[in-house]
């Protein structure tokens, strides 16, 4: 069975409605960002490093940028709900998704939370009942406002926002005049590294700037809306922190601007007395109410999307038939919400989740280069990253290194959610989920270039320099002739050497006769003998291969028998040992050579294999037939690949070539009924230390009926074993 690959974009049977435009988009992404980025966190931050907390906001913007970028890219070209967990998931596969779902669900409902108990020091001014119960009252109104649908969420939104905004912009006109600059010395009061401190804590106010993408399902034109939705935002909000901390910063005395827990509406009172800061405070109650909204509409579609593939329970997938909104994921998420808002103290909250969002953030710069590198035939964003891949790395390194400033209790914090996410998969999703992603397929295809490109470069040489055949056992004199018509077959014309050892002097003699030297010497061939019975003879073999620059061993292998015990044990020493390629014939006698099988089984073809295969098929006029057997669980997409591959490796043989590709539960059984018919298979021979019982390469040729030559390189299996861990990680 041959396969063709199936390369498309994701589907879904379960659709959300396209209800949201450009202004309803900006009202998410604002809201989600202006609350207790500027409400709360600037007194944190001043605490940590003084007047310079408002470039604390313009380096954590900067650091926020390269994923502005990379999620508004394939937001276009993937626009379903989910965001960073989608894109995480498509591009890494589902285990990192898994982790990277939880981590952007947490963060986001941490952050919703963060706004939400930060209401209590604003609303001491207006009430005095218990402000976090208060807070649980609010998260379960939002609940509700959800359940009823996004777009009736958004419009309050909207009003919230709008009024946000416009108290703010007032506050910053009217203020700057009251600005005193004295305030600004000295500007680093503890150093460069608390300035970094400070933006690992407040970077969780720009987290709201990508929530775009995980109602992107929900966006009218999401083409154009969703980009120019990102960059309104975080334009903005690059301006307005900074401006309204260097007002607080300006108006208000240092201490009493690092003890207040309500550092707007202390600024405010500075500048326009008892009535500033009633305006203020209520002002900020209605932004963290309106970030809580934010994040509880956010934070709900991941486990919804989550759920859509099966790495989270089915309950989560349902969606309202009245309003369109995930009902179940917008319940379980807002009851989590509600516990954070009354168990979890305010600063830890926001540690948390800048914790999560700066190690989610360096997950989906990574995401946005697997789809780059992944040559997908459906990923067509309608946005581009500019100055790729330089912005993602920048934003890879630089989210990382603010992780390390944010403290130990959230970094540990962020890694046991990693921890736990993977654990949940393993538990939960690994036998539910698709396999495929970007990454995988990014890591076949240039696997794919590389051995295609070198297979095309020892094809079109000259082939191999100097070969050196041993023959150890008594054997008929067809069995040496068929070493010497192999190692003929694939030495380089002119100048390449063939010299045979021989051990044993009841081996018939001469080993060469004077007519095949003459013939070696006409085709510019140096042939020699040595003759050594008394020798240490593997010894004596790696002593002439590692002295004379062998390219290729060639030896036959005969079964293994308790008199042929010691031989067989000698060669695998040496096949593991040997610093050159080794190769050897097992099972019966040569005959005319009309078909040669190449075996793939277990990774890539390898060029020393194709190259040996192709050379023989060329000086016996014979045909080639690649075989690859995959697992029974292969996917469509594994099974294309290979079928991809094989075509791919047709272009650059020059005898005819056939493929076979088939997936099946018994591995020896199919490729021994596939090799049917073959006068000759080439398989690999993995090393010996890494087979605890029986080699498999031996196990396959006792199953043929006809002749294997198993070839050995100890390059080919590092860079294999390499793929093979990079595929585990990316699983």
């Amino acid at each position: 069975m041959s396969s063709l690959q199936r390369d498309q974009a994701p589907e879904s049977d379960s659709q959300l409605h396209r209800s949201l435009g450009l202004i309803g988009v900006l009202t998410l992404s604002i809201g989600a960002m202006i609350g207790s980025g500027i409400f709360v966190l600037p007194s944190l931050a001043f605490k940590i490093t003084g007047p310079s907390a408002m470039v604390a906001y313009v380096v954590a913007g900067i650091v926020v940028l390269p994923a502005v970028f990379s999620k508004a890219e394939m937001a276009t070209a993937m626009p379903a709900a989910g965001g960073t967990y989608l894109f995480i998931h498509r591009a890494m596969g589902p285990m990192m998704g898994t982790i990277a779902g939880f981590g952007v669900w947490f963060s986001l409902t941490f952050k919703a939370a963060f706004a939400l108990v930060g209401l209590s020091a604003y609303l001491s001014l207006f009430i005095t009942a218990d402000a976090r119960l208060v807070g649980v009252l609010i998260t379960v109104a939002l609940i509700a406002l959800n359940l009823i649908g996004v777009k009736q969420s958004m419009a309050l939104q909207t009003v919230l926002v709008a009024g946000v905004l416009l108290v703010l912009v007032g506050f910053v006109t009217f203020g700057t005049p009251d600005i005193a600059t004295s305030a600004f010395e000295p500007f680093l009061t503890q150093g460069n590294k608390a300035l970094i401190s400070a933006a690992a804590v407040v970077f969780v106010s720009y987290a709201g700037v990508t929530k775009i993408a995980s109602i992107a399902e929900e966006v009218r034109n999401p083409e154009r809306t969703i980009p120019r939705g990102m960059f309104m935002s975080i334009g903005l909000m690059m301006l307005l922190y900074p401006a309204v901390v260097a007002i607080m910063v300006g108006v208000t005395p240092a201490a009493e601007l690092a003890a207040t827990t309500t550092p707007v509406a202390t600024a405010a009172e500075q500048i326009f007395g008892r009535v500033g800061e009633i305006v203020i405070s209520a002002t900020a109650v209605i932004a963290l109410i309106s970030m809580g909204n934010a994040g509880l509409v956010a934070s709900a579609r991941y486990p919804f999307a989550m759920s859509r593939d099966q790495l989270a329970p089915a309950f989560l997938n349902r969606i309202s038939s009245r309003s369109g909104a995930p009902i179940s994921s917008i319940i379980f998420t807002g009851t989590v919400l509600g516990l954070l808002v009354g168990l979890v103290p305010l600063l830890e909250l926001a540690k948390l989740a800048s914790a999560f969002q700066l190690l989610v953030f360096a997950f989906l710069n990574l995401a946005h280069i697997a789809f780059r590198e992944s040559r997908l035939s459906w990923y067509h964003p309608a946005f581009r990253s500019p100055a790729y891949p330089y912005v993602q790395i920048f934003g890879i390194l630089s989210s990382l290194g603010l992780l390390t400033q944010i403290g130990l209790i959230p970094t540990i914090g962020a890694v046991g959610f990693i921890v736990a996410g993977f654990l949940w998969y393993r538990g939960f999703g690994q036998a539910r989920a698709s396999h495929e992603s970007a990454a995988r397929d990014a890591l076949r295809v240039r696997a794919q270039d590389r051995y295609v490109a070198e297979t095309a470069a020892a094809v079109d040489g000259e082939g191999f320099r100097h070969i050196l055949v041993v023959l150890r056992r008594p054997a008929r004199l067809e069995r040496q002739q068929n070493l010497i018509r192999l190692a003929m077959h694939m030495l380089a014309e002119p100048g390449g050497r063939l010299h045979v050892m021989h051990f044993d002097d009841r081996l018939p003699v001469p080993v060469l006769s004077e007519d095949d030297i003459a013939a070696g010497a006409a085709r510019g061939i140096e042939i020699s003998v040595e003759h050594d019975p008394e020798g240490n003879r593997r010894g004596a073999v790696h002593l002439y291969a590692e002295r004379n620059e062998v390219d290729m061993v060639l030896a036959d292998l005969p079964q293994e028998l308790p008199a042929t015990r010691h031989i067989v044990r000698d060669w695998r020493w040496l096949r593991d040992h040997l610093p050159s390629d080794s190769a050897f014939l097992r099972n019966r006698h040569l005959t005319k050579i009309r078909n040669i099988v190449v075996m793939g089984t277990g990774g890539p073809y390898d060029p020393l294999k194709l190259n040996m295969a192709e050379r023989i098929a060329r000086a016996e006029s014979a045909s080639l037939r690649l075989i690859h057997v995959a697992q029974a669980t292969a996917s469509d997409e594994q099974l294309g690949a290979i079928d991809e591959y094989h075509k791919r490796l047709m272009l650059t043989l020059g005898v005819p070539v056939e493929s076979q590709v088939e997936a099946a539960e018994n591995l020896v059984a199919t490729l021994a009924r596939l090799s049917r018919g073959a006068n000759l298979v080439l398989m690999g021979a993995p090393s010996h230390r890494f087979q605890v019982a029986t080699d498999l390469a031996d196990r396959i040729a006792e199953r043929l009926d006809c002749p294997a030559l198993l070839i050995h390189t100890p390059v080919v299996e590092t860079m294999t074993f390499r793929r093979r861990l990079i595929e585990r990680f990316i699983s």
